[in-house]
């Protein structure tokens, strides 16, 4: 099988290493809008990998660069989500992303649920499948709750947690994850899913206390935009009541936030500048670091996990399975930070099942539809650590 990585920044680079490592695939292709960096790192990964300049903006380009290709594995930002579906639908290719816009209907946001619609009947009619949204979150914490909801008998709340607990050197100010996505997915109006019922919520609005595995500990968490919560009540197979996610946000993040939307710095459309058109967003994510640029310069812990509440036997339990890992471990594993490898992880994760010919399902999906065992047993194998704790309600906070 063939397959082109399309955006190969700190996740993409984690993902194509993985992919070096385990050997399923015939070739892949390094695909970005840079050249230096993609042809060292095909150079350096060997003789089954090669390099390529693709525009994700450009549905034409991407055409070009998919020609041929039975895999498409999309690790750029969310806003090319539609180009490259409609690249590998051309092709006809399988397809996977590691993330949408979120779960709220906004203008010019394109949800996953809007990708499902669209693109569902359209790749079961050439017998391919789109894998969406398979990062950490979202991605393994759908699999988490399908995980743990098959283990009971009845299904009250799922809930996706997500803390991150470390330094950064050399900068003023940092995300360890992509910053163009980390601003819009907390600037939107949360969306949670209470009492059977789908609930918006201003952004920052809504917080409560958690309590994650040690070294993170008890955080103050914030209810933020995430797909998860677009599908899992409608594509869990189980009837649950509540839904919700919840991102550990330091007060700094917070009060940054909170003055570049009422500044307007969040938005993505371009505004005039002196006679040259800019979007906000993009000159605020021009002046933080990538997450490539912080690989081995943060010191810390990431956590990610799902808390899922029900009964077995009658008896009310509560599970959270998660994943708990160390910036500096990351960077002795694959010279990059935390963020990047738990999310490239389980990306790498569903592009070798497909090579193994494992993801049976056809058309436009999430995660939780999948059987989640060989995607679990496949998410240690590769090096994530992944723990269940059994809890008790008083020590998982409110929902």
């Amino acid at each position: 099988m063939k397959a082109i990585l399309i955006g190969v920044g700190g996740v993409g680079t984690v993902i194509a290493r993985i992919l070096a490592k385990t050997g399923k695939f015939e070739h892949i292709v390094l695909a970005d809008v840079g050249d230096k960096h993609i042809n060292e790192l095909a150079r350096g990964l060997g003789s089954g990998f090669s390099a390529r300049l693709v525009d994700a903006s450009s549905v034409d380009n991407l055409m070009e660069a998919v020609e041929g290709i039975d895999l498409v594995i999309n690790a750029t930002l969310p806003r090319y989500n539609l180009n490259i579906m409609d690249a590998a639908l051309a092709a006809r290719a399988h397809y996977l992303d590691l993330a949408s816009q979120g779960p709220v209907h906004l203008p010019g946001i394109i949800t996953i649920q809007d990708q499902i619609k669209e693109y569902d009947e359209k790749f079961k009619a050439i017998d391919r499948s789109a894998f969406l949204s398979t990062g950490i979150d979202p991605g393994a914490t759908n699999v988490f709750a399908r995980y743990l909801a098959d283990q009971m008998d009845t299904v009250d709340d799922v809930l996706i947690r997500d803390a991150d607990v470390s330094t950064v050197q050399g900068f003023k100010f940092a995300l360890s994850f992509s910053p163009d996505t980390a601003i819009e997915e907390c600037l939107e109006p949360y969306l949670s899913y209470e009492n059977g019922r789908f609930v918006q919520g201003e952004p920052l609005s809504a917080q409560e206390e958690f309590t994650f595995p040690e070294p993170i500990g008890k955080q103050k968490v914030y209810y933020v935009s995430h797909e998860e919560v677009g599908t899992l009540p409608l594509h869990l197979g189980r009837q649950i009541k509540n839904c919700n996610f919840g991102y550990a946000l330091p007060d700094e993040l917070v009060n940054v936030l909170k003055v570049l939307q009422l500044l307007g710095l969040d938005g993505a459309e371009p505004v005039e500048v002196k006679g040259v058109k800019v979007a906000p967003r993009d000159v605020v994510t021009a002046l933080l670091p990538t997450p490539l640029e912080l690989s081995g310069k943060i010191k810390g812990y990431t956590c990610v996990g799902t808390l899922v509440r029900g009964t077995i036997g009658g008896e009310k339990v509560e599970k959270f399975m998660y994943s708990l890992e160390s910036h500096e471990d990351a960077y002795l594993k694959f010279k990059t930070q935390g963020t990047s490898y738990q999310t490239a992880v389980p990306a790498a994760v569903a592009a070798d099942l497909f090579a193994e010919g494992l993801i049976m399902q056809r058309g436009a999906f999430p995660a939780e539809v999948i059987d989640p065992k060989p995607f679990v047993e496949k998410l240690s194998q590769y090096g994530l650590n992944i723990k269940i704790e059994d809890r008790n309600p008083v020590q998982a906070g409110g929902h």
